[in-house]
């Protein structure tokens, strides 16, 4: 396996990594923000939340790619192309889902003011 082969390899696995991560940094970036927007500004989680869909989805984006490179090279491929052709769309599926968990604590934060403890 050469560099390049590891490299592209780790295509597949963008939308599995990216959705998640995401995720984590927007919720824990929301909690951080909270304290704050109460004194200074309301859209300070709203544009965080909008940055970090937009991560998601490109993960999305990535992963989708992949398995559209790769679609006929499956068959051809001594090794068979079904695992990675699987966390592909599983890439895709997680990202996608990610990215509406995203935009749900988004249109929350919108709704719910944060100076309500």
């Amino acid at each position: 396996m050469t560099a390049s082969d590891g490299q592209y390899k780790l295509v597949y696995w963008a939308g599995v990594a990216l959705g998640p991560l995401t995720w984590a940094i927007n919720l824990q970036g929301v909690y951080v923000f909270a304290h704050f927007s109460c004194e200074n500004t309301r859209m300070s989680g709203a544009v965080l939340s909008a940055v970090l869909a937009i991560v998601a989805l490109a993960g999305t984006a990535i992963s989708a790619r992949a398995v559209r490179r790769s679609a006929g090279a499956e068959w051809t491929d001594a090794q068979g192309g079904g695992p990675r052709t699987f966390m592909a769309w599983l890439g895709v599926g997680s990202g996608v889902l990610f990215a509406l968990v995203i935009a749900n604590q988004l249109v929350a934060s919108l709704m719910i003011s944060p100076c309500l403890r």
